[in-house]
């Protein structure tokens, strides 16, 4: 006797596709870009933080509301069964992850008193700026999955390799911190920040890890 799970996966080959989930995990994309572009920004000019987390925070906001959107369309698609609903919820809770850490780094720079603290953002701010321009690209590549499987797999493996980029900045950044003796009871309190805020950053490289492995789970699955 054929299961009820065996013959939703053949109802499938009959089922149209709701094909609105990749412009909004495309427009998702964008918002995470965006902040990692807004993070560069204030390397670029510090004197700005404030205005800058501002349009980060407003960036944030945006992307949880797309989630929400993202979500909402999973209650109405019955195209898809449980198992490849909760691959799309993951994804994109992971994606809003990524902005989610970048705005809580830019909120810690906000209130610093010391440009000292953009020394760890000089190193990590590139690599999350190519990690998510990665991620972009990955989105994109999931359109024509047929056509695009291979630069797909060659995405995630870059996104891979600069989160063990980020591993060797925070290990570095770790034993300085850690180590170096400090002058002050002021110093002590900037250590702190940003001991703070390597933590955040690299996670954030994390969570990127964390989109390329479900962008793989797609690959390997033949879509979404």
């Amino acid at each position: 006797m054929v299961s009820f799970v065996s013959f939703l996966y053949k109802m499938q080959v009959f089922l149209p596709r709701e094909k609105k989930f990749f412009d909004l995990f495309g427009a998702l994309a964008d918002k995470v870009v965006k902040a990692a572009e807004l993070l560069e920004a204030i390397r670029s000019d510090y004197s700005k933080v404030m205005e800058i987390n501002y349009e980060i925070k407003k960036a944030e906001e945006e992307a949880d509301a797309i989630v929400h959107q993202i979500l909402n369309n999973l209650i109405c698609d019955h195209t898809r069964i449980t198992e490849e609903k909760g691959d799309i919820r993951y994804f994109a809770h992971n994606l809003d992850n990524v902005i989610d850490d970048i705005e809580k780094t830019a909120a810690r720079l906000a209130f610093a008193s010391d440009e000292i603290v953009l020394e760890p953002i000089n190193e990590f701010s590139p690599i999350v700026m190519k990690a998510t321009k990665e991620i972009k690209r990955g989105v994109e590549y999931l359109r024509n999955l047929k056509k695009e499987e291979k630069n797909l797999q060659e995405c995630c493996i870059r996104i891979n390799k600069l989160e063990n980029e980020a591993d060797v900045v925070n290990r570095k950044w770790l034993k300085k911190l850690m180590t170096t003796p400090a002058k002050d009871a002021n110093e002590v309190l900037q250590r702190l920040l940003l001991r703070e805020i390597v933590d955040i950053l690299e996670d954030t490289v994390d969570q990127c890890e964390d989109v390329a492995d479900i962008l793989d789970t797609f690959r390997i699955k033949g879509g979404i």
